[in-house]
């Protein structure tokens, strides 16, 4: 999957403890519910907290697409960073951790996969436009 030259960029900065190798993106992490007032009409809102990262950031491709057995859809987008995100539970109403990038913000669809290098785990993961 990767070239020997890609595996001594990322060896050398996972070494340095960070992956500026890729794109600036905001992780937005869920903390809870923030309670509303339904007598004077506010509802609840998601509080999330927010972490400056850097990930890799490409297209999904049309076979994934097609392949997917409609999981994925065109505009989605692949992340690969070292931070494990919570997903969406279903069973606990969570609605996961989420990513801004480029002044959007997604959520996870599919599943999640990892890659080891260099005793390092990458984390990949797919996103849709919220």
């Amino acid at each position: 999957m990767y070239s020997k030259r890609d595996k001594g960029i990322i060896r050398e900065y996972l070494r340095d403890g960070q992956v500026p190798a890729g794109e600036p993106i905001i992780l937005k992490i869920y903390k809870g519910l923030i309670e509303g007032d339904p007598t004077r009409g506010i509802a609840k809102t998601l509080d999330y907290s927010k972490i400056k990262d850097f990930a890799v950031v490409t297209a999904i491709e049309q076979q994934d697409v097609v392949y997917s057995g409609g999981i994925y859809q065109v505009g989605d987008i692949k992340v690969q960073l070292t931070k494990e995100l919570r997903p969406i539970d279903e069973t606990t109403q969570s609605p996961g951790d989420r990513v801004v990038w480029r002044g959007n913000e997604y959520r996870q669809v599919g599943k999640i996969s990892t890659n080891y290098l260099e005793g390092y785990v990458l984390y990949d993961y797919v996103f849709r436009k919220v």
